[in-house]
């Protein structure tokens, strides 16, 4: 995450973000616009030809002038904040579901991948949870899947905790050369987050990610690895 004050406009009330989190929306009153992490919604008139998908998860980089005229209002008067957006920074988030019905976390699967690490940052933009995992040795053509399940039926601790497990795998054969990576990774949760906070009679929705961390020494089986707690308050993120 970056942020920094922009060369553009007032310095006090500009600045540029880089590779930030976003969900398209192409069907909404001011054409083309990308929500991003805050609830905030931007866009621009050279944007509307931008060559986006209704429901797209994007990183991207953006510049706003937060004293503009068009934003002082909060963009209310043209239906969003009036941004730079470099289209050219662009690059789309792989997007998948999520199962309420937990695979066995016992045995190493095909073309399983361990993680390094699951970063603390994490972005919840209408209903799409980013998450920013580190692979090892990971080929730089290399194309991944994950997948994200837990248990309906699980018991929760006091404070309401759920556990989800975090699966990835590599779609095709890597090769000789390869390096640590961030690869992001989204997934559609609203659903699970919309009945648990039901359930709960709560907009506070918390869980912990469990993901693959190494494989025993017969490498059939896993060792999982806990992450810190994540927290969706839903009267934010509306």
């Amino acid at each position: 995450l970056l942020m920094f004050s922009s060369c553009l406009g007032d310095p006090a009330t500009s600045l540029t973000m880089a590779n930030q989190a976003g969900v398209i929306a192409t069907n909404v009153g001011p054409g083309k616009v990308i929500y991003v992490k805050g609830g905030e919604v931007i866009s621009s008139e050279s944007f509307q030809k931008a060559n986006v998908e209704d429901g797209e998860c994007i990183l991207f980089d953006y510049s706003i002038n937060y004293g503009a005229t068009e934003n002082v209002d909060g963009g209310s008067s043209i239906g969003y904040m009036n941004a730079i957006i470099y289209e050219n920074t662009i690059t789309e988030v792989g997007r998948w579901d999520i199962y309420s019905t937990l695979s066995d976390t016992a045995k190493v699967k095909t073309n399983e991948l361990m993680l390094s690490s699951l970063q603390a940052r994490s972005a919840y933009i209408k209903g799409n949870l980013f998450l920013f995992t580190e692979i090892k040795n990971h080929d730089v053509n290399q194309r991944d899947s994950f997948a994200l399940s837990y248990d309906p039926l699980q018991r929760l601790d006091a404070d309401k905790v759920y556990s989800l497990y975090l699966r990835s795998f590599s779609l095709n054969e890597p090769s000789q050369t390869s390096q640590t990576m961030i690869v992001p990774c989204a997934f559609d949760i609203k659903d699970f987050v919309n009945t648990v906070s039901v359930k709960n009679g709560t907009d506070e929705v918390k869980f912990r990610i469990n993901y693959v961390s190494t494989f025993g020494k017969d490498s059939l089986s896993i060792v999982w690895k806990s992450s810190d707690i994540f927290t969706i308050n839903l009267s934010e993120n509306k």
